[in-house]
């Protein structure tokens, strides 16, 4: 029975589970320091053979020949990478490391018979979804294989608000699907023409909508998920309500997330509007104010410190030059209340138009915010990375942060609202590298004003989120990935 799984039988599930079954089936060396920021480098039990590896690979090519293997060298190590490089310290500890295969899956009955096939043969397997993440979330430390998920990427269902849909679903192609029958997904990120859902609810934070709906992992956005065992004969569990939290930004560590249930919002028509301001204060009061506000409907709000003027050369004619600016999406009955808060505030409106109309010029305000911002600066000038951190007081904050840190460190803050409701900011703000203890420097600065600081030059699940090990996620692993093939050495938690 090379290359299938084998039947199953039900086994039953937990109370508010589903079990499904299915028919068909580096050598690492010393544990070295990722420039001494970083985690360290290791592999679960230290037992990764990259010959190993290979060979075990091989013999999966062969047992699945059929199946949708990526044959160029080439290709390989593009799919076995993402944009780690916004950080020079995840770019020399990951340049070198990449997967031994690709393949692609095209259905459920296929994706088991390679996780049954791995499992036979401790093949280490890293998920992937778009490649969007900024950490190494989808860059193999030891190999094995990278299985790509682009390829399930069917729209299953959508009604009633809900859509349900497989983890390689492209969020542009469930936007089109989902505003032909009157919704729209609640939050997206600014990669939101390549991100892939598992991509997003895996790897990611939340971005335009989370202003009103939270980040992607805020209960009631995620209603449930199907999962994957890794195992000789995998199941499929579906998880409800918080128990998908677990898998939430976990890297793919925990689990192989097969499709997702989420809940959509009423389709609206959005305008996109540039607006500038007199100082990074007014601005800042501006989008707590705009955020605050409940009658004016909105879907993004970022606030743009004076110095990314220069470095935003497609806005050159939306922005004024070396003024603090503000991106934001307002819905058509908040125009006159918007254009109102913005006068109050100092501001002026520089630009208004239908977002159809950008649709029609093939770029959008939203490709200006979240990390697209750092990704047009990195453009122009690669001498720059970026921190990530959240703001609970952020007028306060931001301006005391502004006050210390400008113009080195320009400044970049996305209105949202948290897990729990409150408003809040999440910041992306842009500097020179210049060292790692700089880095570290200007984390302990952020962090002096109260900022939550989520390194994004690290690429362990716990180090760049909470610095906190999560027992939810650790047995989660256990329960779906008890042979720790996934994403292995990600997940401090699991050798503690």
């Amino acid at each position: 029975m090379s290359g299938e799984a084998r039947f199953l039988t039900v086994i039953p599930a937990k109370a508010g589970t589903q079990t499904e079954s299915f028919s068909r089936k580096c050598d690492l060396g010393r544990r070295a320091k990722v420039l001494g920021l970083g985690p360290r480098l290791r592999g679960d039990d230290n037992s990764w053979n990259r010959n190993t590896n290979m060979s075990s690979v091989e013999a999966i090519r062969q047992s699945l020949a059929s199946l949708d293997w990526i044959a160029e060298e080439k290709d390989i190590e593009k799919l076995s990478k993402d944009y780690y490089w916004f950080s020079p310290l995840l770019k020399q500890a990951l340049d070198d490391k990449r997967a031994d295969a690709v393949v692609r899956p095209r259905t459920r009955e296929e994706l088991a018979s390679i996780v049954a096939e791995c499992a036979k043969t401790k093949t280490p397997i890293t998920m992937r979804g778009a490649g969007t993440g900024n950490y190494g979330q989808s860059i193999p430390l030891h190999g094995g294989l990278v299985i790509d998920m682009s390829s399930m990427n069917r729209i299953v269902s959508i009604e009633r608000g809900m859509a349900t849909v497989e983890a390689g679903c492209k969020l542009l192609d469930l936007e089109a699907a989902a505003n032909a029958k009157g919704f729209e997904q609640r939050t997206y990120p600014s990669t939101f023409r390549l991100a892939t859902m598992g991509g997003l609810f895996g790897g990611g934070f939340g971005g335009v909508g989370s202003i009103n709906f939270g980040p992607i992992y805020a209960p009631s956005n995620v209603l449930s998920l199907k999962v994957m065992t890794v195992s000789e004969t995998p199941e499929i569990i579906e998880l409800q309500g918080d128990d998908c939290l677990a898998l939430a930004h976990a890297y793919g560590t925990n689990g192989i997330i097969v499709d997702l249930t989420i809940a959509l919002a009423p389709k609206q028509h959005w305008n996109e509007s540039y607006a500038s301001f007199s100082s990074f204060d007014d601005a800042m009061k501006f989008g707590a104010a705009l955020a605050a506000s409940p009658g004016i409907v909105k879907k993004q709000c970022g606030i743009f410190a004076a110095g990314f003027t220069k470095y935003m050369l497609l806005l050159k004619k939306l922005i004024a030059t070396d003024q603090p600016y503000a991106i934001c999406l307002i819905a058509d009955s908040g125009e006159a209340a918007y254009r109102a808060l913005v006068a109050a505030h100092g501001g002026t409106v520089n630009h208004w138009a239908s977002a159809e109309e950008a649709a029609s010029r093939g770029r959008y305000a939203h490709e200006f915010c979240w990390n697209h911002t750092t990704m047009h600066v990195l453009r122009l000038d690669s001498s720059f990375t970026y921190l990530q951190c959240i703001l609970t007081d952020p007028v306060k904050q931001a301006k005391a942060l502004h006050d210390q840190l400008n113009p080195r460190v320009m400044m970049h803050f996305e209105f949202i609202r948290n897990a729990e409701g409150a408003v809040a900011c999440g910041g992306l703000p842009v500097l020179k590298f210049e060292s790692k203890e700089q880095i570290e420097q200007d984390i302990a600065n952020f962090e002096s004003h109260g900022a939550f600081v989520m390194n994004p030059h690290v690429y362990e699940v716990e180090e760049g989120n909470s610095k906190q090990i999560d027992p939810k996620q650790v047995a989660a692993k256990r329960r779906f990935d008890r042979l720790g093939l996934l994403n292995p050495g990600k997940l401090r938690g699991w050798k503690m």
